[in-house]
This record gives C-alpha cells, sequence and structure tokens, in this order.
C-alpha cells in the first residue's frame, strides 16, 4: 500500500510539472506572436535636395494710379447732369450744371454799377480837364493884358517923370498892372493845386474795385459748370437733378486707369527676389497670358505694422482690362533657380492645422512636425522638420504612432 501511494505521489509530481512546462511554451508562443504583430510593414523614401525654378506666386491689388475728388467751387441746385457714374471722361469734359440764374443776375446788377461808376469818372475828369482849359486860357489872355498894362505904366511914368500925367494916372496904372500880376499868380496856383492832385482817384477806385468784383462775378459763373480735373471713370456719383450742393462738397471721384498701378506686400525673401529689377511678371485670375508691369516703387524699409516691404507697379492700360478692385498674382524671381530640401506629398499626415511625417531611424517611426512651403507636384518643399538623406514613411503612415516599431519593406 505504502509503495502504490509513492508511485501516486510521483505521478502527480510528473503530470504538475509538464502541465507548468507547457503553460510556460504557450505562453512564450502567445508573446512571440504578440511581438511580431506588433512591428508594421511600411515603405521609405529619401528626403532629398531638389533644384526648382525660385519663382513665387504673390496675391496682389490693382487700384487706380490717381484718384482726384470732382470738389465744387460754388453752390447751387443741380439744373443738368452730363455723365454718368462708371462714364469714361476726359479732362475738361463738363460733368454737370449748376443752376447759376442768381449769380447771372447779380453780374448784371455789377454790370450796370459799373458802368455808373465809369460814367461818373468819366464826367469828373471831363470837367477836370475843362477846367484846367479855362484857368489856362484866363492865364494867357492875363499874360497878355499884363504886357499891355506894363506898356500902359511905363507910358505913364515917363509922361509923369516929364510932368505930362499926374501921380494919381501913375498909381492907378500901377495898382491895374499889380492887380493883373495877382490874378495871374491865383490862376497859376489853381492850375498847380489841379496838376499836383487827382480829384478823380477816389472814384477810378470805385471803378476798379466794381471791375474786379465783375471779374470774379464771371469766373464764379464759370465754377457752376462741373468739369473733369483729369481723365479716368467717374466714380462716387450719386448725384440727381435738384439736389442742392454747397461750396467745397466732393460731388464725385475721377479714378485714372491708365497707367494703373498694382500694389502688394512683400517678405523680405520676395522683396529679395525682385530687389533691383525693373519690370515684373502678373497674371490675371482668367488664365490670360502673363503680362509685364514695371517698379515704380520698393521700399528699402520693412513696414513695422505688418513686417512686409511695400511694392507698386505701373501698367500700361488702354484696353481698360484692369480695374480698381481686381486681384492678379505676381511671379517673383522668374527665371530664377534654386535648390530645396523636398519630401514627397504622400508622406505628409495633415492633424488640423499642422503637417507631420514619419521619419524611421533604428527602426523605429519618429513623428515630426514639419513646415511646408510650395507643392511641386509629387513633392512639396519642407522648410523646417526634417534633414537631407532622411527616412521617411510614404506607404503605411497613417496607422502609426510616434516611436512605433516599423520594418521597411522596400
Amino acid at each position: 500500500m505504502v509503495q502504490f501511494a509513492n508511485q501516486r505521489t510521483t505521478f502527480k509530481r510528473l503530470g504538475f510539472s509538464l502541465f507548468i512546462t507547457m503553460l510556460s511554451l504557450v505562453v512564450l508562443s502567445g508573446c512571440a506572436a504578440s511581438q511580431d504583430k506588433t512591428v508594421t510593414s511600411v515603405k521609405v523614401a529619401q528626403a532629398g535636395n531638389q533644384t526648382v525654378d525660385q519663382a513665387m506666386e504673390e496675391d496682389a491689388d490693382v487700384v487706380a494710379s490717381t484718384e482726384v475728388n470732382v470738389v465744387l467751387k460754388a453752390g447751387g441746385d443741380v439744373k443738368q447732369i452730363v455723365k454718368n457714374k462708371g462714364e469714361f471722361v476726359k479732362q475738361g469734359d463738363l460733368i454737370m450744371q449748376l443752376d447759376d440764374s442768381d449769380a447771372l443776375r447779380a453780374k448784371e446788377k455789377a454790370v450796370l454799377a459799373l458802368r455808373n461808376l465809369q460814367s461818373q469818372l468819366d464826367k469828373t475828369e471831363s470837367d477836370i480837364a475843362a477846367n484846367k482849359r479855362t484857368i489856362q486860357n484866363s492865364m494867357e489872355k492875363l499874360q497878355l493884358q499884363i504886357k499891355e498894362l506894363q506898356k500902359n505904366y511905363s507910358s505913364i511914368h515917363n509922361d509923369y517923370d516929364q510932368g505930362l500925367a499926374t501921380k494919381k494916372q501913375l498909381e492907378n496904372a500901377d495898382t491895374q498892372l499889380s492887380s493883373a500880376k495877382l490874378d495871374l499868380n491865383s490862376l497859376q496856383i489853381q492850375l498847380d493845386n489841379l496838376n499836383s492832385t487827382d480829384p478823380s482817384a477816389p472814384l477810378r477806385l470805385q471803378v476798379d474795385t466794381a471791375r474786379v468784383s465783375l471779374q470774379d462775378m464771371e469766373s464764379t459763373l464759370s465754377d457752376y459748370q462741373v468739369k473733369a480735373p483729369i481723365d479716368g471713370i467717374l466714380t462716387d456719383f450719386e448725384l440727381k437733378v435738384g439736389m442742392n450742393l454747397h461750396a467745397g462738397q466732393a460731388a464725385g471721384t475721377i479714378q485714372q486707369l491708365n497707367p494703373i498701378k498694382i500694389q502688394a506686400n512683400l517678405t523680405r525673401d520676395e522683396a529679395n527676389l525682385v530687389r533691383g529689377q525693373t519690370e515684373i511678371p502678373f497674371k490675371l485670375s482668367d488664365g490670360s497670358a502673363a503680362k509685364k508691369a514695371r517698379v515704380s516703387f520698393l521700399s528699402d524699409v520693412m513696414s513695422p505694422q505688418n513686417q512686409t516691404y511695400a511694392l507698386e507697379l505701373s501698367v500700361e492700360n488702354s484696353d481698360q482690362k484692369l480695374k480698381p478692385g481686381m486681384k492678379v498674382k505676381l511671379i517673383l524671381g522668374a527665371g530664377q533657380k534654386q535648390t530645396v530640401l523636398t519630401v514627397p506629398k504622400s508622406s505628409i499626415v495633415i492633424e488640423g492645422n499642422n503637417s507631420y511625417v514619419f521619419v524611421v531611424s533604428n527602426s523605429a517611426a519618429e513623428k515630426r512636425k514639419v513646415v511646408l512651403g510650395k507643392d511641386l507636384g509629387i513633392n512639396r518643399i519642407v522648410i523646417s522638420g526634417v534633414k537631407d538623406g532622411e527616412q521617411i514613411v510614404v506607404s503605411g503612415q497613417n496607422r502609426l504612432k510616434d516611436r512605433e516599431k516599423v520594418q521597411i519593406s522596400n
């Protein structure tokens, strides 16, 4: 019985050992299978340098080369509208006519006032001239009388010396001569006063003032005809007949479209691409052939507000195809080449606003954030995030996790 019990115990021990051994083999087999299952098979391609056209495209705005407000020099009611909003006008073209009836009446009154003053002036000057002639004639007569009186006095004086004339006769002759000389002297003083003064000066000043006022009125009358200050398209013109306007008011705007202007704000790299160039190609959104615009201004100083450089171009626009408000694409650095780092587009994983690639190193896939540049077709420029020659996962990356073990299958 004892021997039988010992045998039974031995069989139990052997069976337990066998169970443990088989269980260990199953666990080890399962772990190995699990380990093999976590290794993901992927295909890779190298990040590499590529020589590309350095040309970049930049959005730009089309604006009028010149904008001039049509400012009214006179006020009044709108009498007639000759040009409409959106029409092309030439410098000097009549845009509208203001009611000038009040100004015309004021001009007629000014004309009549000037005529009246001129008539008064003419009469005054005529009277002065006649007075001068009267004085001169009187003086000439007195001079003749004085000569006769001088002879008479000399004759009587001789007679007096000879006793042939009385003292009374001599005194009378002297008195007549002296009186005539005094009259002549008085007339000379009157003539000198007329010659040294201008009695008609105040009236002449009134005439000149009235004439200038009339000229101002005539000039103001021309202001009631509102004309285009430059060639261009009439915009912001919303007036109607009968509206009352005041002097100094802007009735509309004229935009000069030939030449027309293109404006853009460039980054430092973009500015370096075009600095020194005299022309820059651009294209329209309609797919038409690219044209060239002349560089009129490129800022040397970066704007502190938006950290960009202002660029202005001038374009011949006789066909009026370009209009303010349109967008065009500038082609910057056309014909220039550069070497850039690229990765296949198929390797890029997009998550929200960020872009990633998986870089294989030591049999593990590292998830890296990248900054992308221009699309080159099957490749994409990488500005930062990877280096030349690194292995980039191009197939199987969408199911990878960062630092996951991988097996390269290509």
